[in-house]
């Protein structure tokens, strides 16, 4: 029996330790997770199960304890309140600040599980993140933004939200700590006036309606600095993207389904059919609320690799970028309005 009970004891142990066990990190580590996307924290990795709904909350830290492999696919956190606290979340899902693993390997890119190539001094950036929003989502937690307060009535397609240099924290390149604290105190519309043509200017505003609240300012300050080229062509390329994908079936497959539900799989389905196959699995879905009928699908993050300088189309900079998590797994197209 003591014989018995011994193996017992380690055939438990062992099967910890590879991972069976719920919520159980393989590569312990501590330090911080911000998340950057409103995110499903399930106990598992292995099943959708999702006891209290928990979903991380965009700009929130949480305590880091671990990831489920090296390089691996996902963070373990502690949700506060959570039952049970210990979650799992994908690394697209977020950062990691501070982060130590005892293994003494530095941590990955919370951004992808590939990481992005190196970025010498003075080099331009190759790789980036195309944010493009679904503005009646995104207005309805914020109504009282100088561009929400219609509700995006004449919403019909995609609206940028901005092109991120990578790695995520690649930000205020070369910023005074003036313009730093008036983007961070979102005092946007303070920050010095960007040298944009005419055309660019009116291309922008097309695409981006948060120029209302100085939202070119702020990504400039933020991400457009760190990007190696001027303003003008930035904007004028990120415009372009958003206008490529707005006349793509993606665009139509969401128009579609306004006041309906989309799934994840659907849209990234419908990014390898207008972009080539595999160009879904570069796409990360996400929305805002909890999962069920409260979950909006606000943003989708496109990963693209190349010279965003030059005349790369869209379909060109997906293919060489790395892959991203799904993010969300379904969420409803919100309508023009509030409601």
């Amino acid at each position: 029996m003591r014989h018995a009970r011994t193996i017992g004891l380690i055939l438990a142990t062992g099967l910890g330790m590879i991972g069976f066990g719920p919520a159980r990190a393989q590569v312990p580590m501590s330090g911080s997770f911000t998340a950057e996307a409103s995110c499903f924290a399930t106990p598992s990795i292995r099943s959708d199960d999702n006891p209290g709904r928990v979903v991380t909350t965009p700009g929130t830290s949480y305590q880091l304890l671990g990831r489920n492999n090296d390089p691996g696919s996902h963070y373990l956190i502690r949700v506060p309140g959570a039952e049970p606290e210990r979650r799992w979340v994908a690394f697209g899902c977020g950062r990691v600040g501070e982060a130590s693993q005892s293994a003494g390997r530095p941590a990955a890119p919370a951004t992808a599980p590939e990481p992005a190539a190196p970025r010498r001094s003075g080099a331009p950036a190759r790789d980036f993140v195309l944010a493009a929003s679904w503005q009646p989502a995104f207005c309805e937690t914020r109504r009282r933004v100088r561009e929400c307060r219609d509700g995006a009535a004449g919403a019909d397609g995609f609206t940028l939200h901005g092109v991120w240099p990578q790695p995520r924290d690649l930000s205020y390149c070369g910023v005074p700590a003036s313009e730093k604290g008036l983007a961070e105190s979102r005092r946007w519309l303070d920050l010095p006036e960007l040298p944009l043509t005419g055309g660019t200017r009116a291309e922008l505003a097309a695409v981006m309606p948060g120029v209302a609240s100085g939202l070119d300012r702020y990504q400039w300050a933020k991400h457009g600095s760190c990007w190696g080229g001027p303003p003008d062509r930035f904007f004028a390329r990120a415009a372009a993207l958003v206008e490529a994908l707005n006349a793509s079936p993606v665009r139509d497959l969401v128009v579609s389904r306004v006041g309906g539900t989309l799934s994840a799989n659907e849209i990234r389905a419908a990014f390898d059919r207008a972009f080539g196959p595999g160009a879904g699995d570069r796409v990360l879905v996400d929305c805002s609320g909890r999962r069920g009928q409260d979950a909006r699908i606000q943003e989708i993050r496109v990963a693209l690799r190349g010279d965003l300088s030059g005349d790369a189309t869209l379909a060109e900079l997906i293919a060489g970028a790395p892959t991203q998590p799904r993010g969300c797994r379904e969420g409803i197209v919100d309508p023009p309005g509030f409601g």
